[in-house]
């Protein structure tokens, strides 16, 4: 069998693949990449119990068959080759790869020894790619990180047959995003984190098939890529309850520049007292400011103010507020339920969005 490929497509596939696929792993078969040949393309695919992936790649073909190779070593070769052209050539145990004046040959591995992924047949639903990444991407920084937080470590996707929302949370900050269109799915799903995050790097364009499966597994196909994903037991809190909906307080202002302007007085904040910023909010001037071992920063913006209280004094995590204001785009709202009590951001441009934030303890 000979392949001939270009470069750059073949190195892009396959660090699409390889990214999923571990370096190593007690089951020496999940470090392996099966590759089928078909008549116009290859098929690449591979697993980490987590991900299921398929990749498809148009190439001149000569002869059918199936190899399996270790992925990092193979992905490795191809990024390294010198010539725009990739020819390989495969026989019964090893795969020659040429490209310019180089070449190398690697061993290959029985198609058995690899990862069997399937895939489904039909989809009964189908997504907008660009939809599902907007939404998807928009909350994906509110999940928590560590292991103890179980569920809080998936982003939940809310699915009817008149909406989608992505939800996450990590108990002290909230996102979702609300798109009032149908996937052709009912029901409730989580992701983990990290699997979302492969979702939004592989399947923004174009339509995204979908299947859901028995409950335990979300599949998303694109022309290119298929995707497997085992999705998260357990129950997601009642996010609705804790969203106040009463503000003494709330300001109008572009995102852009509280955005800026946090950035810019959190580099003096104390990194080890959560990163802390001040506000202080009265007679429509918003003051911040940060103080810590290096010294102490602060910025004034004016502000459109509404609320019955004339002003209020509260700090936050600066990341944390950065992170939940990073997705609008324009103008929007920041409306304050208290001094310890969750702060909510809203896009006036996009009302799809909500981010909810909780103050720092400041006594």
């Amino acid at each position: 069998m000979k392949v001939q490929v270009p470069k750059k497509q073949l190195a892009d596939t396959l660090g699409h693949v390889e990214r999923i696929i571990p370096t190593r792993s007690s089951n020496p078969g999940l470090s392996l990449i099966k590759i089928e040949i078909t008549e116009n393309e290859l098929v690449f695919s591979g697993s980490n119990m987590e991900i299921d992936i398929q990749a498809r790649l148009k190439a001149d073909v000569e002869g059918i068959g199936q190899v399996a190779l270790p992925a990092h070593v193979f992905s490795q070769v191809v990024k390294s080759l010198p010539g725009e052209l990739v020819m390989l050539t495969f026989n019964d145990v090893e795969l020659e790869i040429s490209s310019g004046n180089y070449s190398t040959k690697l061993q290959l591995v029985e198609p058995g020894s690899a990862p069997e992924v399937d895939f489904p047949s039909q989809y009964g639903g189908e997504f907008d790619g660009a939809s599902l990444v907007t939404a998807l991407s928009s909350v994906r920084y509110a999940a928590a990180v560590a292991e103890y937080q179980a569920i809080f470590r998936g982003v939940k996707l809310e699915l009817s047959d008149r909406k989608m929302r992505a939800v996450a949370t990590d108990g002290f900050r909230l996102a979702y995003y609300h798109i009032d269109e149908s996937s052709g799915l009912e029901g409730e799903v989580i992701i983990p984190a990290r699997s979302v995050d492969e979702v939004i790097k592989l399947l923004s364009k174009g339509s995204v098939r979908s299947e859901l499966l028995q409950g335990q597994q979300l599949s998303l196909a694109n022309e290119t890529f298929q995707l497997n994903l085992k999705l998260m037991e357990g129950t997601f809190p009642e996010y609705d309850r804790v969203i106040p909906n009463q503000f003494p307080v709330s300001i109008t202002l572009e995102s852009d520049a509280l955005s800026q302007a946090v950035s810019r007085v959190a580099v003096m904040a104390d990194k080890t007292a959560n990163n802390r910023v001040d506000l202080f909010i009265k007679e429509g001037l918003l003051q911040i400011t940060a103080e810590g071992t290096y010294g102490r920063s602060q910025e004034a913006l004016e502000v459109s103010q509404e609320g019955s209280d004339s002003e209020i004094a509260l700090a936050f995590n600066a990341k944390y507020l950065e992170d939940a204001l990073a997705p609008v785009g324009g103008e929007m709202r920041v409306a304050f339920s208290g001094t310890t009590t969750p702060s909510v951001v809203t896009d006036l441009d996009n009302p799809s969005y909500l981010a909810m934030v909780v103050p720092l303890r400041t006594g």
